[in-house]
């Protein structure tokens, strides 16, 4: 090498600057001190020289130029990644993949770090699918970009210099030309330099003055090289994630994983860092304590079919604790007005503008044992269905849904950030916000209602990082299409209210799986390697597309909604991977679905599978859950 780059020495404070990156202490900027925790980081590529090489998007910083603001929200500060660097970024995060695939179809064995890079870079190029501010925007591309270099070198650490690393110092005899396509790195520990050395992997040894004594012959004295094309400013980004030693504990904070967001984070924490309470925080809180006890418990499930129905002790639930009145339904079909405080949310009653339901959801749902003692509460994370198709006013309605549509982008940006443990709130909250004909108004009243309809206001403002929250008069818009508001169109109303059930069945269930499957582990490593791979589990029940989110609305009817059982086979098998992880599965559920199962046998399977959760998700929320539903094409 021709230069000798200025080592990042001693305490250091790290912080996130203007680019998303992390400045001279940034292993995919600068050469670091080498860690034998992290043995890939010598070998992450430096940016090509050709401004042709079709790898030039992983060091591309995004501007406000690619920042492509949705229209038909209530807020005007969230916006998605345009659509060319986009596809350039995707189409290499899709050859990684492909190239990791075969990487571990060929060694097998358990999942290593150049799993974690794998999930962390798909979940990190996912999110740039959905709306974001422009500050998350930035990190979520440099995430990718981040994890794609790291992934490459890890396949190149393991693929071609293990080997070398691995051989006894005895046995080098030669050294191979640096290869100067590798970012490199510096240590004072001479053996290391020399193995480093012979492999060809750019390396400074670092000593101090009086080692270096006259049987070194000095072919140069030349002044240390400091970085000129790396961002030192923060700007208004400056988060700081680590203070302390440079190494691996420096290593770790950067490695952040690929659902880092600046933004999300502030919308909960008060100015002394405490988690700030909202509606839904005892309930959470109550939810967390459950896990525990279910933790402690777990062991002592027999496992037998019927076991989940009897893991808890059975007794009369007292009147106030009962969610949901019980009382006779009529046999004549449903009017279309529902008063949703008075109906039984076990029982689906018929709606014009309901999607069609599924039957073995609804059919199971119906049967729940309801005699159980609930051991917690669970609110929602959406507005409920029959909530937004409840109003009896004929003004209400398009107004209940205009609402919902202005907000919804920005509230399911929200849900997106994993440690977001407000999610579910109060079903009045969401009654008072659809219900709201100017939240600016509501901001300057003093009613309890206006209070209540001015939360979502102080929830959206925290976000903003645009000088202000303004809260937009257009036409709403949904996938896309626009949703006029003198009229109701019957068909677009029931796919609004189709993805609410698919998103609130998705975030339902995610909730209750990190319930029932706790991290084991008190390690942030740890805790980042088992959030991503359970969300990965969980989003192959939807497509394996590393989230949980709707990117698009489906075309038909697939997965668990597939009129086929055979179709409906693969989603099955991913619900059922989830399901077997939890206490007091069935034992039924320990085979698999297959398509060498006759019809029949899949359809009882899948009816097991179904009871157990909607069962589980009773016993831990005390209410129905919400099941999905057929998609309205």
């Amino acid at each position: 090498m021709t230069f000798v780059p200025q080592p990042v020495l001693d305490c250091i404070q790290v912080e996130v600057k203007s680019d998303g990156r992390f400045g001279v202490e940034d292993s995919i900027q600068w050469p670091q001190l080498f860690s034998a925790e992290y043995l890939h980081y010598p070998l992450i590529l430096r940016r090509p020289s050709d401004p042709n090489d079709h790898r030039q998007a992983i060091w591309w910083n995004p501007t406000r130029r690619n920042f492509i603001l949705i229209h038909g929200s209530a807020v005007s500060f969230l916006g998605t990644l345009a659509a060319e660097p986009r596809l350039r970024l995707e189409q290499l995060v899709r050859q990684k993949c492909l190239d990791i695939e075969s990487f571990c179809n060929r060694r097998g064995g358990p999942p290593t770090h150049i799993n974690f890079c794998e999930l962390s870079m798909r979940a990190a190029m996912s999110c740039l699918s959905f709306p974001s501010t422009y500050r998350d925007l930035v990190v979520q591309v440099t995430n990718v970009q981040q994890y794609w270099l790291e992934s490459e070198a890890f396949l190149e650490y393991l693929n071609i210099y293990k080997p070398k690393f691995l051989l006894p110092r005895t046995t080098l005899t030669s050294a191979e030309p640096a290869s100067e396509r590798f970012m490199g790195t510096y240590t004072a520990d001479p053996i290391v330099a020399f193995k480093l050395f012979t492999a060809g992997i750019p390396v400074w040894l670092v000593q101090s003055p009086h080692v270096i004594t006259s049987e070194i012959s000095m072919k140069e004295i030349v002044s240390l090289s400091r970085p000129s094309n790396i961002k030192v400013g923060h700007q208004d980004f400056g988060q700081v994630v680590y203070v302390g030693q440079v190494g691996a504990h420096h290593h770790t904070a950067v490695n952040r994983g690929g659902h880092t967001y600046m933004d999300i984070p502030k919308v909960f924490l008060s100015k002394n860092n405490q988690i700030r309470p909202t509606a839904g925080t005892s309930h959470i809180s109550n939810m967390n304590m459950i896990s525990s006890q279910l933790t402690s418990s777990s062991g002592q499930a027999s496992g037998s079919q019927a076991s989940y129905s009897k893991q808890v002790a059975k007794a009369s639930i007292r009147a106030n604790h009962a969610p949901y009145q019980r009382h006779k339904r009529s046999p004549k079909a449903a009017p279309a007005v529902l008063v949703v405080s008075q109906r039984d949310k076990f029982i689906e009653e018929p709606h014009p503008l309901f999607p069609p339901s599924i039957p073995v959801w609804t059919n199971c749902l119906a049967r729940v044992d309801r005699q159980a003692t609930p051991l917690g509460r669970m609110l929602y994370f959406v507005p409920e269905p029959a909530l937004l198709v409840g109003p009896s006013s004929h003004a209400s309605k398009p107004r209940y849904f205009q609402n919902w549509l202005k907000g919804h982008e920005p509230w399911l940006y929200l849900l997106t950030y994993p440690t977001f443990v407000q999610g579910p709130i109060h079903q009045q909250w969401w009654r008072n916000y659809l219900n709201h004909e100017n939240l600016n108004e509501a901001a300057n009243q003093t009613t309890h209602m206006a209070k209540e309809k001015a939360e979502v206001l102080t929830l959206f403002q925290t976000i903003s990082t645009e000088g202000g929250l303004h809260i937009r008069g257009e036409e709403a818009e949904f996938y896309g299409r626009a949703f006029p508001l003198e009229s109701l169109d019957q068909h677009l109303c029931q796919q609004v209210v189709w993805e609410v059930y698919e998103m609130e069945f998705r975030l339902e269930l995610w909730a209750l799986d990190k319930i029932l499957c706790p991290c084991p582990s008190q390690s942030l490593y740890a805790q980042q390697s088992f959030e991503y791979e359970h969300l990965n589990l969980l989003s192959r029940i939807f497509g394996n597309s590393g989230q949980i989110r709707l990117a698009n609305l489906p075309t038909g009817d697939h997965g668990l909604a597939a009129k086929d059982p055979e179709a409906r086979i693969p989603a099955l098998e991913a619900f059922r991977s989830v399901l077997i992880r939890w206490p007091g599965v069935p034992n039924a559920l320990q085979r698999a679905f297959s398509n060498n199962r006759p019809s029949q046998q899949v359809e009882e399977l899948e009816q097991v599978a179904v009871e157990f959760y909607l069962h589980q998700f009773y016993i831990h929320s005390s209410c129905a859950a919400i099941v999905p539903h057929q998609f309205p094409a």
